[in-house]
This record gives C-alpha cells, sequence and structure tokens, in this order.
C-alpha cells in the first residue's frame, strides 16, 4: 500500500508539472478572464516605435499605452508580447511574454533603479519616473505597475471567449487587439456606435500599419441568440455593395446592409426588437442593399422598376434631366422599419435611376444627387476611393464608409487627408469578419516621385559597388568608389568628383571614418591587401599612413572606438592573426590575440552588450569571442559551420547562419541555438539590433513577411535606418532593377529603378528626401530621389 501510494504521489507530481509546463509556454493564459482589453504584438519595436506617431491609433490607443512605453522599450524580444489592461479605468496593465536571459536586461538600462522585494519574489524597477514591478513565472515573463496584480497573478485554464479569440490572433501583423465592444476608444475603429452599445461581448482586430495608412481584419462575436445588431444578418448571405456607384464623392458618411432575402433580414430585426416576425410584404422585399447617407436612403435592386411599381402612394412631382422624381407618401415608412441598424425620418421624394431608387427630404438633394451619378462623380470614381478598393472584399453585410470629414468628426480628431476609408463587416456562424481601411490618399505629383539626379562616370570600371561617406564641413555626405586600376575618388552630392587618388590593391570591405585628432574632421581609414590608409578630406595621407604589410591582409579594417571617446583600434586582419593599433599608428602592445591556428574567416566586430565588451568573429568553424585584450572572454565550444555572411549582434546574440541554412545564435554565456530559416545553402542575411532581413533565390524575408520577386540574380539585401524608418534594398543583376521595400515588406511607390549594382540609401543632401546611389553601367554612378 505505501508502495502504491508512492507512485500515486509521484504521478499527481507528474501530472503537476506537466499542467505548469503547458501554462509556461502560454503567456496570455495569466491573463484574467474579465479583462476588457489585451494587445498581442508581434513586432514589438515596430508597434513601440510606430504607435506614438501614427496619425490615427496614437489618438485611440495611446493614452493608456504610454504608461507602458517605457517597459515596452526595454523589452528584446521576437516573441509575441501580451499588453493587458486589467479594470474598468484600464488603470492596472499586465505584461507578458516568453522568457530568457535577453528579454529585460536591467542592468544594460539608463537611468534605472531596481531592487528586489524577497518576501515576494519580485523586482521593483523604476527607469526615470516610471516604477513597475515584474518577474519569472517559468519561463514567463511578467511585469506590471500594480505589485498586487504581480503578487496574484494566477493561470487561468478555463476555457473562455478572451482567450479562444487571442489564439487566433494573426502572427504576421505587428499586432491584434481584443477588446470588449463597450470598451471606450477601442472600438472607434469599428465605425458603428451602434454595434458598440448594443453589443456584450468581444471583438478582435489585428493590425498593420505604416505612418499614414490603417489596415485591419478580425471578427466582432456575438451569442447564439438575437442580442445585437450582427444577428440581424443570420441566414443571409452578403451581397455586392453597389451603392458607391450613386452616392456622391461629397460624401461624408455612408451606411450599407446588404443581404440575398430581405424577409429573412426583417424578420430577424423584428425579434431584435422583441417584436412577432410576420410574412407582410413591402417594396423593400425586392431589394438587396439599402444604404444611408449624410442625406438620402439608396436602395439598390435587381430589378429597380419593380421597387416604383409597388409603392402605391407616390406621385410625380418634377423631371429633372428626363429622369422623374416623385412625391412619396409615406415618408415615415424607414423611420422604425430598419432600426436598430439605421433610421431615416422624412422621405420625401424619391427617383429611380438604374438599378437604384434614392430618398431624401429635399428635392434639390435629389437632383444634386442625379448630377453627380450622370457625371460619374459618385464614390466608386473617386481616386480616393479607387486606391483602396483592390484591398477591400467583394460582398460585405455591412459596409461602412467615411471620407475625411466623416472620420473627422467619429473620431473627433483631424484627418485632413483621409479621403476614403472603409470597414466591412461579413456575417458568418454567430460573428462576423471585420476588414477595415483607414488610408491617407494624396494626388501624385505629375513628375514620379523618384527621380534621377545625377550620373557620374568615372574612367575605368567599378570594383565594388558606391557607398557613401560623411563630409564634414556641411554635415552632407559624398560618394567614394574605386576602379580596376585601383584608382579612389571621391565624388561630392551634386556629382562632382572631387579628387583621385592612386592607391595600391584594391579597397576591402568599406571604408571607416575616424576622427583622429578629436577636432570634428573626420579622415578615411581603410586597407587594401598590403596597405593600411588613413587619408583626409582632400585625399592625401596622414602621417604615418600607410602602414605597409609584407604578408597579406585578408578581412576588411575593423574600427572600435570602445568608449565612444575617439580612442580609436584599428584591427588589421591577416589570415590566423590580429594586430591592433592606435589612430596614430602605434601598436597596443596591451592587446595579444593567441591564434587558434586557424583562418580568421569573417571581418571583426566590436558589440557592447550591457558594460562588457566583446570582439566577435569566426574561423573556419569556430565563433571566436574576445575581450579588449584580445583573450577569450566567451569559450565557444560547439563547431560551427558558417556561411559567408556577417557576424550580427541581433536580439542581444552574436549570430549567423550556417551551411545548412540555419540561423545561428550564441548568447553571452557561449550557448547555441539554431533556427531553421528554410534557406538554401546559398542564401544571405543582414540584420540591425531587432530586424532580421533573409533572402535566398528570389525569396526575400523582412521579420516574418515574404515577397516573392521575379526570378533573377539578386545581391544581398541591405537594411537601412533612416527618418525613424527602416528600408531594405536588393538588386537583380540580371533584369538590372533595385528594389526598395520598408520593415513591412511593402515596396517603396515608383520602385523597381533601373540600376547595375548592389544600392545605397542615404541622405546625400540637406534637402528633403533620400539619396539611392548605385550603378548604371560598369563605369558610372547614377543618384536617384526620393521625393
Amino acid at each position: 500500500m505505501k508502495q502504491f501510494g508512492f507512485l500515486l504521489v509521484l504521478l499527481s507530481v507528474l501530472v503537476s508539472c506537466q499542467k505548469d509546463y503547458n501554462i509556461s509556454n502560454s503567456p496570455y493564459k495569466f491573463i484574467p478572464s474579465d479583462t476588457e482589453v489585451v494587445f498581442a504584438i508581434n513586432e514589438l519595436n515596430d508597434f513601440t516605435q510606430s504607435i506614438e506617431k501614427h496619425n490615427i491609433l496614437s489618438d485611440i490607443y495611446n493614452k493608456e499605452l504610454n504608461e507602458t512605453s517605457t517597459l515596452l522599450k526595454n523589452i528584446n524580444t521576437t516573441d509575441k508580447v501580451y499588453v493587458a489592461f486589467l479594470n474598468p479605468q484600464h488603470t492596472d496593465y499586465l505584461i507578458l511574454t516568453k522568457n530568457d536571459s535577453t528579454v529585460f536586461a536591467v542592468d544594460s538600462i539608463p537611468n534605472h533603479i531596481s531592487e528586489n522585494l524577497p518576501e515576494f519574489d519580485i523586482s521593483k524597477t523604476q527607469i526615470d519616473s516610471t516604477v513597475f514591478y515584474h518577474k519569472a513565472l517559468n519561463t514567463i515573463f511578467v511585469a506590471s505597475n500594480s505589485l498586487d496584480v504581480i503578487k496574484n497573478l494566477k493561470p487561468n485554464e478555463a476555457k473562455h471567449k478572451l482567450t479562444d479569440l487571442i489564439e487566433t490572433t494573426e502572427n504576421k501583423t505587428i499586432a491584434s487587439v481584443v477588446f470588449k465592444t463597450k470598451a471606450s476608444n477601442y472600438s472607434d475603429l469599428l465605425f458603428s456606435q451602434k454595434i458598440k452599445e448594443l453589443s456584450n461581448d468581444y471583438a478582435l482586430l489585428d493590425l498593420n500599419f505604416s505612418d499614414e495608412n490603417l489596415h485591419y481584419n478580425g471578427i466582432v462575436t456575438s451569442t447564439d441568440s438575437i442580442t445585437q445588431i450582427l444577428d440581424g444578418f443570420k441566414n443571409t448571405i452578403p451581397q455586392k455593395t453597389n451603392s458607391l456607384s450613386i452616392a456622391p464623392i461629397s460624401t461624408k458618411s455612408l451606411l450599407s446592409i446588404s443581404f440575398d432575402d430581405y424577409s429573412i433580414f426583417s424578420n430577424n430585426l423584428k425579434k431584435l426588437n422583441s417584436k412577432t416576425p410576420d410574412s407582410t410584404k413591402t417594396f423593400l422585399n425586392f431589394t438587396n442593399e439599402i444604404a444611408l447617407t449624410d442625406n438620402t436612403l439608396i436602395l439598390h435592386s435587381l430589378d429597380a422598376n419593380l421597387i416604383v411599381e409597388t409603392i402605391e402612394e407616390k406621385s410625380i412631382t418634377e423631371t429633372y434631366r428626363e429622369i422623374d422624381i416623385y412625391e412619396f407618401g409615406n415618408p415615415d415608412f424607414f423611420k422604425s422599419r430598419l432600426e436598430p441598424i439605421m433610421s431615416y425620418e422624412t422621405a420625401n421624394y424619391f427617383f429611380k435611376y438604374e438599378d437604384f431608387v434614392v430618398f431624401s427630404d429635399s428635392i434639390e438633394t435629389l437632383k444634386s444627387t442625379l448630377s453627380d451619378a450622370l457625371n460619374n462623380n459618385t464614390i466608386a470614381n473617386s481616386d480616393a476611393f479607387k486606391n483602396i478598393s483592390p484591398n477591400l472584399s467583394d460582398d460585405a453585410s455591412i459596409f461602412i464608409y467615411k471620407n475625411n470629414d466623416g472620420l473627422a468628426e467619429h473620431l473627433d480628431i483631424n484627418t485632413k487627408n483621409y479621403h476614403a476609408n472603409v470597414v466591412q463587416y461579413t456575417y458568418e456562424d454567430n460573428y462576423a469578419h471585420v476588414n477595415g481601411i483607414i488610408e491617407e490618399f494624396k494626388k501624385r505629383a505629375a513628375s514620379n516621385s523618384v527621380t534621377e539626379t545625377f550620373s557620374t562616370s568615372l574612367e575605368a570600371q567599378i570594383v565594388s559597388p558606391p557607398q557613401t561617406v560623411e563630409n564634414h564641413i556641411n554635415n552632407t555626405h559624398d560618394i567614394a568608389a574605386q576602379d580596376t586600376n585601383n584608382v579612389l575618388y571621391l565624388i561630392s552630392n551634386s556629382g562632382n568628383i572631387l579628387w583621385k587618388k592612386q592607391l595600391q590593391g584594391k579597397i576591402l570591405g568599406k571604408i571607416e571614418q575616424i576622427d583622429m585628432y578629436k577636432n570634428g574632421r573626420l579622415q578615411l581609414a581603410f586597407t587594401t591587401p598590403n596597405r593600411l590608409y588613413v587619408l583626409d578630406r582632400n585625399g592625401n595621407d596622414v602621417s604615418p599612413f600607410p602602414r605597409k604589410f609584407n604578408d597579406e591582409i585578408t578581412q576588411p579594417l575593423s574600427v572600435f572606438d570602445y568608449d565612444k571617446r575617439k580612442n580609436y583600434r584599428l584591427l588589421v586582419t591577416q589570415g590566423k592573426n590580429l594586430i591592433m593599433y592606435d589612430a596614430k599608428g602605434k601598436t597596443i602592445s596591451g592587446f595579444a590575440y593567441k591564434s587558434n591556428n586557424k583562418n580568421i574567416t569573417s571581418q571583426p566586430k566590436h558589440f557592447r552588450i550591457g558594460s562588457k565588451d566583446y570582439i566577435v568573429f569566426s574561423t573556419e568553424d569556430n565563433l571566436e569571442i574576445l575581450n579588449r585584450q584580445g583573450k577569450v572572454r566567451v569559450d565557444v565550444k560547439d563547431k560551427i559551420r558558417f556561411s559567408d555572411n556577417e557576424i550580427y549582434l541581433y536580439q542581444n546574440k552574436f549570430t549567423s547562419t550556417n551551411t545548412l541554412g540555419q540561423l545561428v545564435q550564441v548568447d553571452t554565456r557561449g550557448k547555441i541555438s539554431r533556427k531553421d530559416l528554410n534557406l538554401t545553402d546559398k542564401h544571405n542575411i543582414a540584420t540591425t539590433s531587432k530586424t532580421l532581413v533573409s533572402m535566398y533565390e528570389n525569396k526575400l524575408f523582412i521579420k516574418t513577411r515574404r515577397v516573392d520577386l521575379d526570378y533573377g540574380v539578386y545581391t544581398a539585401p541591405r537594411i537601412y535606418y533612416l527618418n525613424d524608418k527602416i528600408y531594405v534594398t536588393t538588386t537583380d543583376l540580371q533584369s538590372k532593377k533595385v528594389y526598395l521595400f520598408d520593415s513591412q515588406a511593402k515596396p517603396i511607390p515608383n520602385f523597381p529603378v533601373f540600376g547595375t549594382s548592389a544600392a545605397e540609401l542615404q541622405k546625400l543632401d540637406k534637402s528633403k528626401g533620400l539619396e539611392l546611389i548605385t550603378q548604371a553601367d560598369d563605369k558610372t554612378i547614377v543618384v536617384y530621389k526620393l521625393h
């Protein structure tokens, strides 16, 4: 019996451990089931950077999210982050994500105060004026501005609609938000006050946005009984929204409802209004769409003549442009018949035009509507609507349109250039799909938004793509290039060749810049296979350079400025060995790298994590991680078959790929992790600290988003961070096209442009806009201006 009892205890422990394990892998399980608002954030850096300045979202969401921004900006993860607002006032928040050693590195955060609360096993941290509490629960990082929230945190294992919706959030959007539709502000994107007021359920919106635009998809849930507006569409089939073809372009707001059978829809509304369904028919039985605009009510039918024939109380008042305008004898007909979705009083007059019957309280309004329709001056024909129409669904149960004035009234903010904005609802099985678009629209300039600024020809073929260097005199940028005769050219940002200099050999990698005299004047520093050069602004050698080497230099020059005090270290790589110099060309005696007798296969790089320095490079099958003195700082024992890609600092880990196409990451303790990116052996990657770009064949991946390009021969992707925005370039050398994308993998308008080399993006001059620098042929540099 004792042995049996022991087995029972052991079994219960194992079950408990398994339960804890499952919970630990699901951070959202700790969100209380009565929570009103939850953000599920996939791209944390994009989200925190963008939402603060987004024209629309900043006004809707920023009030509560501002309270969390300090903490969110210091979380380093590519896993999903959950932000929950717990009480009706949304004053208490809870943040959860998967935990590892780099998620929240307190020691690397400036201006912080941190202490442990041992009685609760909770840490308290203050960053500037923001105070919060945090701890690790198994493999989950949790944080809150409320100590009580952290103390009382428990997993919620019961099935609940909130967690069901969280589980369905899209992983490829920037973020998703799940909220009770009655929650203030968060329902504004639904464009419907009625849906907000009459619903006690949840909505889910997956958000994708740039600075000007917002696209969102999701669902609004309902219960199994007739309880809210969306249930009026039970057992009906959504239809195309036709009213846009007759609603004037000046319309501020349009609400359209559609159905395949009006009698079913009508009986649903009666149930919704606690009335007894009946089979009474009216002229509305011949409709499949009813739309309410600012001052008209529009009916669409496959046979509008049947509607007119069925309306008994009518008489012709006048004829306008050969179209009869009728007086309607029952102006209150629509007052309560379509409630609670819409109501229209004083429908005094109407006309029939094509498949439409349009009602209004004013003959002049009808004449104006007819005039616009005859002149094709309608919403459907507007450039702004055509701009968003490719992103709209073909059919919808509810279609809500707002122009800039209608949107401004609805959101109570300035929406000057948002001329066409839409939310669609498609009902299906006790919920409705939501598709929303809020998009800024400006007429494009007559000339292309990308124009060629200048082209400059060299005397011989260019040996590597041109690069930009800073001009310290006027705080702009110039262009450096080298030809096959080993002549280095410096070209101004207006295309003039400033000087030429004969070099001994081809420049290895990129030209670096240093301020060796600490006076604000920059020098160019680089290596060729047997020289270390430092040139001044005019192309002259700076003494004691160049230094000559008998043994071949095998990697580009590495320039380190450990403490950002301009105490530069110039690191030269020769096969298996490293030699370090100061900015005056003197050997650093305190640096002594003991070679592992293997060739160095990547350019050594310096990274700082927290307060520690790391010099990192690959050898034939090892990753070397050194300290400032050249001694091993982190011992990486496992072998790595490196690809030809560089070593990057990504997610606070030393990152590259192997020959199997796997992402290989090494943390500061030497632990190696591998992630299959499904790349071929011939691939390229580039990263910032938080953005990963990879490419093989014609497939480009920017974070989690994939772009399928035309088949060709592509240069390695390059990442640029300019004007608070990430850009990615790659060039198809076969078709001679340069592509430019943003961080959401969306092509920049008017790209690709013509180019025959890898491209660099930079702000060359002080005028507005960026420049893209590439080659027009093997001797010519071409510069494009992005207006």
